[in-house]
């Protein structure tokens, strides 16, 4: 498809790239074909238009054809010349009351516009309904120039009238940006690229090799086909763009949405990545399932599970069937195609020995020997045939079943995607879910703690009411944090005997076995002992509630309680996330199955349609030689 040719005198031509009449050129408009002036107006009929009224001069006669749009009654009034001037007046009121349509309506037919645009080139058909254009064809593929000058390999694009020209590349960016515009819907495969073994063989002709283009025109068509049978790829600003000839992809592609793309899509809105909310970004973003648990609840029903348990599975087996077949199919038709090399030599070679008869033959055995090139002759024919036959079994296999297997299994690839991302939001959904646990449980252990050092307190101030010695005990801890000395090691009996009231509690809270003198100090002045001064978020995160202050309990319980509301919010977020994740993913997955079936029912059916032809081609020149072996005369 290469518009330009290969002189550069095009290069000024400014319909080319188009589908206008002269995009080609003006030598290239066959004779009679005007842009401006509609097929049929130089001819002996009138052209009869539904909307307007055309004129023609034939000779010396004008045709002046008026179209009611409202009763759809047309009046063709063929009049003189001399006579046209003086029955406009008397008809004009009259026309423009029942048809409403008037001299300068009539001449915007003619008018001298000519468009510069793909999609609104003159010679488009306009009135073509969705239902008849809802196929998108690939109808060229070859080299263009892009509008920066660069030469590339094209596919033009036909959809409702519109022609576009997109390069490997553009469909390329193209399902990258739906992947990630949509992570919970199938999009379909595209052709791979070239291997970079083609490139070390032949590095020049790659990129022009014809059974690639052919290979990657079938193949984007059904991309593009199946696309648009998917709503939430229809729909999309992004693909009606690609579509579309008034826009650059690449501007397209510096421009929102593409851009506000996030980096991880676990970080936005499922269904909506582009407009994520600020509790989106406090979400954590796991980068594997390894530590998920399936037993565990993750915010989906027993039933939807089940499903998606059941689709996964199927997936899964499919994969491991679709894989060595599609190997073998390969084999096939390589096989095939050395096959039908085999019978063109052979039919080559039968073909050069009938020839050889007659040239061999004498007067007396002419008739023999020419019954028997003939004979011969068929034989080679039969080869021919089955060589053809051949080539056109290897060619269905390629496009019939070789390249949409290989298409299946690209889908169910990027089935595996959809379930991963879902996967990865139940990781999301357990570690939110994880986490306000743990905040509860450390908050609910702080403020116990808080209880238990209070109703302590209490009962050591009620017995240094009591007893001036446990008083005066005391006493002497406070005056010792105050002065930074320890506790006094000389105890009188009333002192032990009070001692193991602090060492019981001691031993039920104080993990660590602390001394008695730092944990009843802490109780007591609330002041931190110098040894256990650290900052609040290692205490937070190594210190036992009985190991902290009064003031930093109370800090630690309060921040605790913010994050959990906080937390509590996300894992809102989270469980609205995992039902659209699990709703949209779900209806994707399903419809991928049922096209799957539908898709393998279609291959098995064309393939058994391409055997049973090329068996009946076959039979049928074999038949046709046996019947001309036979008739030899011996």
């Amino acid at each position: 498809m290469d518009i330009f040719g290969d002189s550069e005198e095009e290069d000024n031509n400014p319909f080319s790239g188009t589908n206008h009449l002269y995009a080609s050129g003006i030598a290239a408009v066959e004779n009679g074909e005007d842009d401006f002036i509609p097929k049929g107006f130089m001819e002996d009929e009138p052209l009869v238009n539904s909307n307007s009224a055309n004129q023609d001069d034939d000779q010396d006669n004008d045709q002046d054809d008026y179209q009611n749009d409202e009763e759809g009654e047309e009046q063709g009034l063929l009049i003189d010349h001399e006579e046209q001037e003086q029955q406009r007046g008397e008809q004009e009121e009259e026309e423009e009351e029942r048809s409403g349509t008037t001299l300068s309506d009539t001449t915007t037919q003619f008018e001298p516009y000519v468009s510069l645009t793909m999609s609104m080139a003159n010679n488009v058909d306009h009135s073509t309904s969705f239902e008849a254009d809802k196929d998108i064809q690939v109808i060229d593929a070859g080299e263009y120039k892009d509008p920066w000058g660069k030469r590339a390999i094209g596919y033009s694009l036909r959809f409702q009238g519109q022609d576009v020209i997109r390069r490997y590349s553009e469909f390329d960016t193209l399902r990258q940006a739906l992947v990630r515009l949509l992570p919970t819907v199938v999009v379909p495969p595209i052709p791979f690229k070239h291997p970079l073994i083609k490139y070390f063989l032949s590095p020049l002709s790659v990129e022009n090799d014809s059974k690639t283009i052919e290979k990657r025109k079938r193949m984007f068509s059904s991309f593009l086909n199946n696309c648009i049978k998917v709503p939430e790829i229809r729909d999309h600003i992004v693909f009606k763009k690609f579509l579309d000839p008034e826009y650059a992809w690449k501007n397209v592609l510096s421009s929102p949405p593409i851009v506000i793309l996030p980096v991880n899509n676990l970080l936005a809105p499922p269904l909506n990545p582009t407009k994520p909310s600020p509790l989106h970004l406090l979400l954590p973003g796991p980068i594997s399932i390894s530590r998920l648990d399936s037993s565990a609840h993750s915010g989906t029903s027993l039933e939807v599970e089940t499903q998606f348990a059941h689709l996964e599975a199927l997936f899964k087996k499919s994969k491991e069937v679709y894989q060595p077949l599609h190997r073998i199919i390969k084999q096939h038709r390589s096989h095939f195609h050395d096959l039908s090399s085999f019978f063109a030599e052979l039919g080559a070679y039968y073909n050069a020995f009938s020839l050889e008869d007659n040239v061999i033959a004498n007067a007396r055995s002419m008739l023999q020997i020419k019954s028997l090139s003939n004979g011969i002759e068929k034989i080679g024919h039969g080869f021919d045939v089955n060589y053809v036959s051949s080539e056109i079994l290897v060619d269905n296999l390629l496009s019939l079943f070789e390249e949409p297997l290989g298409e299946i299994l690209q889908f169910l690839d990027d089935a595996a995607r959809i379930l991963q991302f879902r996967k990865l939001k139940q990781m999301q959904y357990q570690i939110i879910e994880h986490t306000i646990s743990k905040r509860e449980n450390r908050a609910r252990s702080l403020q116990e703690s808080q209880t238990q050092l209070k109703r302590l307190e209490n009962v050591l101030q009620k017995n240094a009411q009591e007893s001036p010695t446990i008083a005066e005990a005391v006493k002497h801890i406070e005056n010792s944090m105050h002065e930074g000395v320890t506790l006094p090691q000389p105890q009188t009996s009333e002192e032990q005997s009070n001692k193991p009231l602090l060492e019981g509690y001691s031993q039920n809270y104080h993990q660590n076995n602390q001394k008695n003198a730092s944990s009843a100090s802490s109780v007591l002045t609330g002041v931190p002992h110098a040894k256990l001064r650290r900052t609040r978020r290692a205490r937070s995160k190594e210190l036992e509630p009985h190991q902290l202050t009064e003031t930093e309990r109370q800090d630690e319980i309060q921040k605790l309680h913010k994050e959990i509301d906080k937390l509590n919010e996300c894992f809102k977020l989270v469980s609205r996330d995992i039902d659209e994740v699990n709703r949209s993913s779900l209806e994707s997955l399903q419809r991928l199955a049922r096209y799957i079936n539908d898709k393998w029912e279609f291959m098995l059916k064309n393939f058994a349609k391409s055997m049973v032809n090329w068996l009946s081609e076959c039979l049928k020149a074999w038949k046709n030689a046996r019947s001309v072996v036979d008739a030899i005369e011996s």
